[in-house]
């Protein structure tokens, strides 16, 4: 008897493939220039570096709450308080390791093999793994320029079905858009009515340049919120991110995060108490991040690259290639060999015109992406 194993579904990570290549190169002696991975260059502010080695010392290192330690959820809580104004119970509040543990809780909790998973095409392409690991369907919403690559509720009356759980980023990996609060209130009232749920993934909400990006949770307290530290405080090791949710899942997710985490990083945890208060640091990272992409765009835009739409957050950049007439795939490969320049194909974030689409990733020194770009262009002009 053959078995199908649940891991043949899942599709490659092309970014890290990509990235796994040029270290090779780069252990064979060659300068590569890394615009593919949406990793932080930034260390880790240092105030909570030393909380945690606060801790190690002090012996804090053992299990914590299933969901997360109480004085981090009260935090968290106030954080809400502070900067969008609005009261979240601590209570509905989760730690999980990682944004990441948070999906595979919800994915375990609210979907299966009925109930299928809603994802925008282009989109973050870890959200359908998630699905496919508790054998539930995804339907892929394709967005385009038109609808400034938001999913609208338009989009969700041309289904043949709805989705239980849609899932949105806002900003957006890999366009970097800033969804609209009369998109998301629409979808979620929509998504409400019908009895479906509604995610906002809200990673790199920290990360915006010229327009506010606040949270879904001021909509509705039926919509659930996915955050994180990694982005926004370079701590993507430290494998600590939290969700709100509404108060009818609170004890779902408890049964299978008990089962599955048994509780997220204790030592994360515990830095994380100073992470809300390092915000000089958190804005000096921000305005880096906003000097590159104004840096880039200009510089793409210049080469020939399409930018359907200027990135208002996160630190990529979507670029269409249709001038050169080679498929994304073949162009990133190229780059890398004969450019020593790094970038992500389409095909990581769907298959909507995943040819004809690029992503970079500005999350690199400014001297190290106006490198770069000289080569691009370089490299461009044999094509």
């Amino acid at each position: 008897m053959k078995v199908t194993k649940r891991s043949d579904k899942i599709t490659p990570f092309y970014v890290m493939e990509l990235l796994e290549k040029a270290k090779a190169l780069e252990a064979r002696g060659k300068n590569i220039v890394h615009m593919e991975v949406g990793e932080p260059d930034f260390t880790t502010p240092e105030a909570i570096k030393e909380k945690a080695i606060e801790a190690i010392k002090e012996n804090r290192t053992l299990y914590t709450h299933s969901l997360g330690m109480p004085v981090l959820r009260d935090k968290i809580s106030e954080y809400y308080y502070e900067t969008e104004g609005i009261h979240v119970s601590p209570e509905r509040i989760v730690i999980t390791s990682g944004t990441s543990g948070a999906f595979l809780l919800l994915s375990a909790v609210l979907l299966d093999r009925g109930n299928p998973l809603g994802i925008s095409d282009p989109g973050y392409p870890c959200y359908r793994n998630f699905a496919l690991l508790v054998n539930s369907p995804i339907i892929s919403v394709p967005v385009s320029e038109e609808t400034g690559f938001e999913v609208t509720v338009d989009h969700l009356r041309c289904l043949k079905k709805l989705p239980n759980v849609l899932i949105v980023s806002t900003p957006s990996n890999p366009t970097g858009i800033v969804y609209r609060e009369e998109t998301l209130h629409e979808l979620c009232m929509f998504l409400s009515e019908k009895g479906k749920v509604l995610v906002s993934d809200e990673i790199y909400k920290g990360l915006t340049y010229g327009k506010k990006s606040g949270t879904a949770l001021a909509l509705s307290e039926n919509i659930v919120v996915i955050n994180g530290f990694s982005k926004t405080h370079a701590m993507t090791g430290w494998r600590l991110g939290w969700m709100v949710v509404p108060q009818t899942l609170i004890r779902p997710v408890q049964k299978v995060a008990q089962n599955v985490f048994i509780s997220p990083p204790t030592i994360s945890q515990h830095a994380a108490l100073c992470a809300f208060d390092v915000k000089d640091e958190l804005e000096e990272m921000r305005k880096t991040y906003k000097a590159r992409r104004d840096f880039m765009l200009p510089q793409l835009k210049q080469m020939g690259f399409h930018i359907p739409v200027d990135p208002e957050g996160a630190f990529y950049i979507y670029a269409n290639i249709n001038k050169w007439g080679i498929d994304s795939m073949e162009f990133v490969e190229r780059a890398l060999n004969e450019a020593k320049v790094a970038i992500t194909p389409g095909y990581d974030f769907g298959t909507y015109k995943a040819g004809s689409h690029i992503r970079f990733s500005y999350a690199n020194s400014i001297e190290m992406l106006q490198e770069g770009c000289k080569r691009l262009e370089t490299w461009l002009q044999t094509l």
